[in-house]
């Protein structure tokens, strides 16, 4: 009897290769933004930890600012 289940698929996760391309766009930037954020986009992997970490508490303290309006 043959077993039966879940195959794992060829390309699973640990297999399948990260892309470093990003180029999805929404539409819901304006040229000078779109560039900015595509630049820190394409720098994010290479930044420090401590640069990651204030980047994403500056972003939050924005979030919070903006809801307590």
């Amino acid at each position: 009897m043959e077993m039966e289940g879940i195959e794992p698929s060829p390309l699973t996760p640990s297999k399948t290769p990260i892309s470093t391309k990003s180029a999805a766009r929404c539409g819901a930037l304006d040229d000078k933004n779109d560039a900015e954020l595509a630049k820190l986009i394409e720098v994010w992997p290479t930044l420090p930890e401590k640069i990651e970490t204030k980047i994403t508490a500056l972003v939050q303290t924005h979030e919070h600012e903006t809801e307590s309006r």
